[in-house]
């Protein structure tokens, strides 16, 4: 099966889409500083402009983020295409990553900064504002760490009944 098919173009490519149409919607909902409430205190929405990087860290480093996410957008396409992974989960997690950075690295070149818009927390205590793109690029991450975890033991225990069967012989 071919790493780079139809399902992961699609997959990158509805990522991208759901992350370009919420920050539209949110910025046109949300302009006036409005917050809009789902779930109380605990799920909001408010509009935040991110120049900085992941939780605002190093904020007004717009170039700085322009070239390290082109780097990293890169690095991945090259690394997905030249290893000889091919699990379904490693390419659903690739796929959920890049479909994120392309969806901030827009972002960067378009806006005044990443789009963030999803609120949550308790009172004061509240996780940094995020988006799509994000939640995707997080999830993806998951996924990845889970398939070398797993894929890992999978491959030792292959190597494990290996040389067992060599050594019967």
């Amino acid at each position: 099966m071919n790493k780079v098919n139809f399902r992961f173009f699609a997959i990158v490519f509805g990522i991208w889409t759901a992350d370009f149409f919420s920050k539209i919607a949110a910025e046109k909902a949300l302009l006036g500083g409005d917050i809009i409430p789902l779930v109380g205190d605990l799920l909001q929405f408010r509009l935040v402009y991110n120049t900085g990087g992941v939780f605002g860290v190093l904020q007004n480093n717009a170039i700085f983020f322009h070239i390290m996410t082109g780097i990293a957008i890169i690095a991945l396409i090259t690394y997905f295409i030249k290893t000889k992974e091919n699990h379904i989960v490693f390419q659903i997690a690739i796929s959920f990553i890049l479909g994120g950075a392309f969806g901030n690295f827009t972002d960067r070149f378009f806006r005044i900064g990443v789009v963030d818009f999803i609120d949550m927390g308790i009172g004061a205590n509240r996780f940094p504002t995020y988006n799509i793109a994000d939640t995707f690029i997080t999830f993806g991450a998951i996924l990845l760490a889970i398939t070398f975890f797993f894929l890992t033991k999978e491959e030792e225990s292959k190597s494990t009944s290996n040389t067992e069967k060599g050594s019967n012989h």
